[in-house]
């Protein structure tokens, strides 16, 4: 994953998961300046692999989501590592920070961070 951040585009995307890439796809195919910020904890992580995706079933989540970050570069598109911090905005976009102290600006804003499981004390359901 690339660490290089350039100081505009017209999307940010927060979250590196299945949702924030394909919608990074679709910008990037559509010739929109895009980066993906992923800050590498996908929700899916403990699973072996993913189900009920029409033809990746049964593809480990880390491929999946290898393969879509390369089809977002494909197009042009940025994922960065990194974590979202916190977020303004103003009459000419949107202002991202990130925890490192990095910051980029976008025309828009894609929020796409997922959800966080908290899994009731079963032993072995994790």
């Amino acid at each position: 994953m690339s660490d290089q951040l350039n100081g505009r585009y017209d999307v940010v995307v927060a979250g590196g998961g299945a949702a924030g890439l394909n919608g990074a796809l679709v910008l990037a195919r559509s010739r929109r300046s895009v980066v993906v910020i992923d800050a590498g904890n996908p929700r899916n992580a403990p699973a072996a692999a993913v189900h009920g995706l029409l033809g990746r079933d049964g593809t480990p989540p880390a491929e999946l989501l290898e393969r879509g970050r390369a089809e977002v570069r494909g197009y042009g598109g940025h994922v960065v590592s990194g974590e979202v911090r916190a977020v303004t905005s103003d009459d000419d976009g949107f202002e991202v920070a990130l925890a490192d102290g990095r910051t980029v600006r976008a025309h828009r804003l894609l929020v796409a961070t997922g959800l966080v499981d908290e899994l009731p004390d079963i032993p072995g359901l994790q």
